[in-house]
């Protein structure tokens, strides 16, 4: 078994391993964040089974520090956005902070462009106006 705990471990391999495992992950995240207080017995039980998912969505035993860390933050991350960017980016499944930030930024993108397709008017600037409101003068006092 490899040492999880090594201050020195490279960030990239935390990442490797959390994609490996990206599946698995979120569904005992999953089961940990659903528990409810009237699937067990009483509050001893309750808290002795929160640990117990807790401890099979984290893993302490083959998860460094940082691993468990980018874990719980990309958890929190997916929690504090906004609905409609956070469903988004849940289906599309991120393994790690990075490719969650990254979805979010291309899901923003994505809806200025369609915001500026829906209204090709806003993109006019004053100059454009001018020229256009220019042309449909000429054409209508040529016409009269």
């Amino acid at each position: 078994m490899e040492s999880s705990h090594s201050q020195g471990r490279d960030p990239h391999q935390s990442t490797l391993i959390l994609e490996e495992e990206g599946v698995s992950l979120d569904l005992q995240r999953q089961r940990f964040r659903q528990f409810g207080f009237r699937e067990a017995e009483g509050p001893r039980q309750v808290c002795n089974r929160l640990r117990e998912l807790c401890h099979q969505w984290l893993k302490p035993e083959r998860h460094s520090k940082e691993q468990i860390l980018e874990l719980v933050v990309l958890e929190q991350f997916l929690a504090v956005l906004p609905a409609e960017i956070q469903g988004w980016v849940r289906n599309m499944e991120p393994e790690n902070c990075s490719q969650a930030v990254a979805l979010a930024e291309d899901f923003l993108l994505r809806q200025q462009e369609d915001e500026r397709q829906e209204d090709p008017v806003r993109i006019l600037d004053a100059y454009s106006w001018n020229v256009v409101l220019a042309e449909i003068g000429v054409a209508h006092s040529g016409a009269g």
